[in-house]
């Protein structure tokens, strides 16, 4: 097996992975059936075809790029969805905490960046010597970003713990 099959392995595993992970996380967060309803189609929805893309083309011959823009685009969508929940739900407004806040901005930006770099993946992979490479730098910015956003939201909760604990 080479280096580049290995790889592939590895990524779209992680792809998976990632989807399991945020499917957890969002799952239970919306107020409404209506909006639950939706977020579980979408997520079931994104797991059939991982999985039908992975018996068609096989986890190791192919980083299943398709799959990982599809999950993004789900993910923006259920970031979206609980923006919208939490504008319409004055009860989850006021008990939502600034760190969900962070967590959902810093997703949100890297989703939308990660959609567009690897929709382009195979123009990019095809054209080596284009300046499109420099996309990847745009994507490193972005994932950047993506980390300190989410650092912030951990620290304000851990500001908000070390704050409510009584010494």
């Amino acid at each position: 097996m080479g280096r580049v099959a290995v790889l592939n392995i590895f990524y779209n595993i992680n792809v998976g992975i990632e989807l399991v992970i945020l499917y957890f996380f969002f799952n239970n967060s919306y107020s409404t059936p209506r909006k639950e309803q939706i977020f579980k189609v979408s997520g079931i929805f994104c797991m059939l075809f991982g999985l039908i893309s992975i018996l068609y083309w096989g986890i190791e011959d192919k980083f299943l790029t398709e799959w990982l823009c599809l999950n993004n685009l789900v993910y923006t969508s259920w970031i979206l969805l609980s923006v919208l929940d939490i504008y319409e739900n004055d009860d989850r407004l006021l008990h939502t905490k600034r760190s969900y806040l962070f967590f959902l901005l810093g997703l949100f930006l890297y989703t939308s960046c990660t959609m567009l770099i690897f929709g382009l993946w195979h123009y990019i992979m095809a054209t080596r010597d284009s300046l499109l490479k420099n996309l990847w730098i745009i994507h490193d910015v972005f994932n950047t970003i993506m980390y300190l956003v989410f650092f912030i939201g951990f620290y304000h909760d851990y500001r908000g713990q070390k704050k409510s604990v009584p010494l």
